[in-house]
């Protein structure tokens, strides 16, 4: 991760529990992992597909315990993304 911002949310991501390992990050609650596999890699780009997912995961959030975690985790990502990126989350 070379570009600044990618370190941004790297520490951003750490600050909210994520973990690194292996040139990865890991959620929370264990739903998912990333690595960034292009130095082209767009964060804002990320960021709205990220949003995106956060707002459909919020419908099932009350269904299931493992929907739930999913959701949190991608709140957390969404809110490490706009830090990253804007230097501090949406409202």
């Amino acid at each position: 991760m070379q570009d600044t911002r990618w370190l941004r949310l790297k520490d951003c991501l750490v600050d909210r529990g994520w973990t690194s390992r292996d040139n990865a990050m890991y959620a929370p609650h264990h739903t998912m992992w990333f690595t960034r596999s292009s130095d082209d890699a767009n964060l804002t780009v990320f960021r709205d597909r990220i949003t995106v997912a956060a707002r459909a995961s919020a419908a099932y959030i009350d269904i299931d315990v493992e929907h739930a975690a999913l959701h949190l985790d991608l709140v957390s990502l969404a809110d490490a993304l706009d830090e990253a990126i804007d230097g501090g989350p949406k409202n």
